[in-house]
């Protein structure tokens, strides 16, 4: 066959192959035109029912829409997320082992890929001992790169396991990529609160350090404030810090019993809803309450949800005057939600807003005395003097 004819049949044939698509597709695009219509849950069940049925290899479903399911809810906020009935076993097997790496992450997308942060170490950890600090960037956990993680959760998951256990990360600590093995450990609620008497000449200045919100963190608090005021003797306590910096949260109840420490009554923190409607309310009660004790909050960027909560409480009732840098912002509310199946979802439902109706969320807590450098011992002076003014 000549040139000419093979290149007329083939254009024929092309012809006829992009007639039939153009024409398959005419009357979805001429409904188009017609509705121009937001996609709905009715015509994204359609499509989705199409893909199963009708893609020319056989679709795994549940693979399919437990993949689906985690890039929309990962999508929605840094906080929701979705584990399949697999890995939610999973979870809960790590979490009866009761060993962690402790380390405090976050995940932030960039296009793609993801990076991951760390927030903050737990005191005495394995990871602090190991030299890991807020900033580091994690890079892959047993072998797993962490750029293709979708959510938070994920991390966490993998940096958790049984005591004695190792794991391989590879980090990133300003200096390129650095891989190591990391002994995981179970942690201590001890290690996360501590005290010392501030001020020149064994001066009568309390200062508590809360390193995080776990259960019993409060009553923690509780006993390093009775062993401060015996320090102090009969004259009692000249004024107290509550050293927040580098705390990134955790249990939300935990630093309500903390607030309620101080605050007599009215609203310590209250969560808003869909339309803003109100969910919860969390008050103080008058009994054992402190009144009397000068009090100064010091915080700094990476003082986070629970941490924010408690200084802004403190803020707006009054209580106390905040010192340092602006926190970081975290004030979202998470519902779990367990699936038939067996899979898990955890949804932001809610914010959490201060006694005034203030939203940290996306803007944090800002302090009545600003330090350009809230860290170390410039920190501490900074809320010494405050409590001087």
């Amino acid at each position: 066959m000549s040139s000419s004819r093979w290149s007329l049949c083939l254009g024929a044939c092309l012809g006829v192959a992009a007639t039939l698509v153009v024409q398959a597709a005419m009357p979805e695009a001429q409904a188009e035109k017609r509705h121009q219509a937001p996609l709905d849950r009715q015509n994204f069940h359609a499509s989705l029912d199409l893909v199963l049925d009708r893609h020319v290899d056989p679709v795994n479903a549940p693979d399919l829409l437990a993949r689906g399911l985690k890039h929309m809810i990962s999508g929605l906020d840094p906080y929701s997320n979705y584990l399949t009935a697999a890995e939610r076993e999973l979870a809960r097997e790590r979490q009866r082992q009761g060993a962690e790496a402790g380390l405090v992450t976050k995940l932030h997308r960039k296009g793609e890929r993801a990076e991951v942060e760390v927030l903050a170490v737990h005191p005495n950890s394995p990871a602090a001992r190991r030299g890991l600090g807020p900033g580091d960037r994690l890079l892959a956990v047993r072998g797993e790169p962490c750029e293709d993680m979708l959510s938070n959760v994920e991390v966490q998951m993998m940096l958790a396991g049984a005591p004695g256990e190792r794991i391989d990360l590879e980090v990133d600590q300003g200096a390129g990529r650095v891989a190591f093995a990391l002994e995981l450990a179970k942690l201590r609620v001890e290690d996360l609160v501590s005290a010392s008497l501030e001020g020149e000449g064994g001066g009568r200045i309390g200062r508590v350090a809360i390193h995080g919100f776990r259960p019993g963190t409060a009553q923690r608090v509780e006993a390093e404030l009775a062993e401060l005021r015996r320090q102090a003797g009969a004259e009692g306590l000249d004024g107290l810090i509550l050293d927040l910096r580098g705390n990134p949260g955790g249990e939300v109840d935990e630093a309500v019993l903390v607030a309620d420490m101080f605050i007599a009554q009215g609203v310590i923190t209250r969560t808003r809803g869909r339309g803003g409607v109100i969910s919860r309310e969390e008050k103080a009660t008058a009994a054992g309450t402190d009144r009397s004790t000068p009090l100064v909050v010091l915080q700094d960027e990476r003082s986070a949800s629970a941490a924010e909560l408690l200084s802004v409480a403190l803020q707006d009732s009054g209580r106390a005057r905040v010192v340092g840098e602006r926190s970081f912002g975290k004030g979202m509310v998470q519902e779990v939600i367990g699936i038939a199946d067996g899979s898990l979802l955890t949804l932001t439902v809610a914010r959490y807003y201060s006694p005034e109706d203030r939203s940290i969320d996306g803007r944090g807590v800002t302090p009545d005395v600003r330090v350009s450098d809230a860290s170390g011992a410039a920190g501490v002076r900074a809320a010494v003097d405050a409590l001087a003014d």
